[in-house]
């Protein structure tokens, strides 16, 4: 497998610190954990008790989201993106301010661009009143709609987040690829819900260094239930 270098910088007004990892791409978060580059400790044991409101990660090429987690009881405290190297933007890393635990880790789960025609990489947070998670897929085809899964459990759409209300699609696509298309379809197959995409930054006609979507909804999700995306690559 392919790795590259992440680099995160974590701060607050009055503080920084980086951390960086040679990632391993297409692993779900779990041996990704990103250290200190100067002492090779993680978060928690290197800032403890600390304050922090923002994280700028940087990927080399494709695309990455991050998230910190208490490696006690596995709770998401804060979750994000990444941007392509050189082109960060502070206001967009800002997250809402979290005190640092002595058992916090810093992860990344990143993919190298996918350079076979009409293939794309993408991957989602959602969130739910139940949650936030990681979807993914590798889509085969240009302009058709194809179904994300659980980065981390492999469910689908309504198996995960059945009888719950999701409120939040945040989408990334790996380097220059378009987001045409997001949609939701009920157990019938019927598209009950959908919403049009973006690129990103530098690609002319993004606006975000981060995500090609990110839109607030309402949707109480169905048994059966998928969620799909359609792309156009670089």
């Amino acid at each position: 497998m392919s790795t590259q270098s992440i680099v995160a910088t974590v701060s607050n007004p009055s503080m920084a610190r980086q951390f960086a990892d040679t990632a391993t791409d297409g692993v779900v978060f779990t041996t990704n954990n990103l250290l200190d580059i100067n002492a090779a400790q993680n978060l928690g044991i290197l800032i403890p008790n600390i304050t922090i409101d923002s994280v700028q990660m940087t990927y080399a090429g494709g695309l990455a989201q991050w998230r910190i987690i208490n490696s006690q009881n596995q709770v998401v405290s804060r979750k994000g993106w990444a941007s392509q190297l050189k082109y960060v933007c502070p206001e967009e890393s800002k997250i809402t301010p979290l005190k640092i635990q002595s058992t916090d880790l810093l992860q990344v789960f990143c993919k190298a661009k996918n350079d076979t025609a009409g293939d794309t990489e993408v991957m989602a947070w959602l969130t739910t009143n139940g949650g936030v998670e990681s979807f993914q897929v590798t889509t085969a085809a240009d302009s058709t709609l194809t179904a994300m899964t659980n980065s981390i459990t492999a469910q689908t759409l309504g198996d995960w987040a059945f009888g719950k209300n999701l409120q939040r699609i945040q989408i990334q696509c790996e380097d220059g690829a378009w987001c045409s298309e997001v949609a939701i379809y009920d157990q019938t197959g019927s598209k009950v819900w959908t919403t049009g995409g973006n690129t990103r930054l530098p690609t002319a006609g993004g606006k975000s260094t981060q995500v090609n979507l990110d839109i607030p909804c309402s949707i109480n999700i169905g048994k059966g239930w998928a969620i799909k995306v359609s792309t156009i690559t670089a």
